[in-house]
């Protein structure tokens, strides 16, 4: 995008989609960045913004150029901000203000190797196939969106998916990684093998496998949760996504995330830690 230039669709979708709920913060930050190109930002100065916003929005800049990260702190550049950013960012703010929730929700897919059946058909049924997002990419925004914890609550795990779980917590920045697991089958043997690889990023590892008359109280959910702000819920496994098989799940924001993270916290309160390799 050359410098100055005003906003297209595509970028508009991209702002839109990737900043969420974090659009007033992005405006707002876009309104301490103008006229200052080349100039260093407190970014910290947006007294009123929630800290994990302010970071998400000062990262996804960064992917975009217009904010770069020094040992000093922030400057404007490289690249200039679009013509007419803040009020763009302004009426996107504005219109999810009117949404009945606050809030937007993507459909996440992974498909079943190539030739897919399922994806052969897709384009008859209409043009909203095309707003599908990958699990991949939607798994890996979480990891880049979380600024004060990441969180992985799968069932199922083997060592393949413990190799994308582990992907996904170096790549995060939040300091505050947890994975939620239960203690069946190959699930505990996959975590004891990769237990010092957990340790070295400091993964607190959870059970939720509790012991009640007659069996046992545990979970079937599986959830991707970035602070309180942004969570998948869908049927995707940490198991390399079961390769023949076709997943689904939503990746949501607003208060439909805030209800999934009260889910969540209310599990790492009971679930057991695994303080240690047994």
């Amino acid at each position: 995008m050359t410098a100055g230039a005003a906003i297209g669709v595509d970028l508009a979708r991209s702002l839109v989609l990737g900043l969420g709920a974090d659009c007033p913060t992005a405006a707002a930050l876009a309104r301490v960045m103008e006229g200052r190109q080349g100039n260093a930002v407190d970014v910290h100065s947006l007294a009123d913004w929630p800290t994990g916003s302010i970071l998400r929005v000062a990262a996804d800049f960064v992917t975009r150029g217009w904010l770069s990260r020094t040992e000093a702190g922030w400057l404007v550049g490289p690249r200039q901000i679009p013509s007419g950013l803040t009020s763009f960012l302004d009426g996107a703010s504005a219109m999810r203000a009117t949404m009945p929730d606050g809030g937007m929700a993507t459909a996440v897919v992974t498909m079943p190797p190539s030739p897919s059946a399922i994806w052969e058909v897709l384009p008859a049924t209409g043009l909203a196939y095309a707003a599908l997002v990958s699990t991949k990419d939607a798994f890996e925004k979480l990891a880049d969106a979380a600024a004060n914890s990441f969180t992985i609550m799968t069932p199922f795990l083997n060592d393949e998916g413990l190799v994308i779980a582990l992907d996904l917590f170096r790549r995060t920045h939040a300091h505050r990684r947890c994975l939620i697991f239960r203690r069946a089958g190959s699930a505990r043997a996959a975590v004891d093998r990769a237990w010092a690889n957990l340790r070295q990023q400091n993964v607190e590892v959870l059970n939720y496998t509790l012991p009640v008359e007659g069996g046992y109280e545990t979970f079937h959910a599986k959830i991707l949760l970035a602070d309180q702000d942004l969570a998948y819920v869908g049927s995707a496994n940490m198991t390399a996504f079961a390769r023949h098989s076709m997943e689904l799940g939503i990746l949501t924001d607003g208060r439909a995330a805030r209800v999934v993270a009260s889910i969540v916290r209310g599990v790492e309160r009971i679930a057991v830690p695994l303080g240690r390799r047994p």
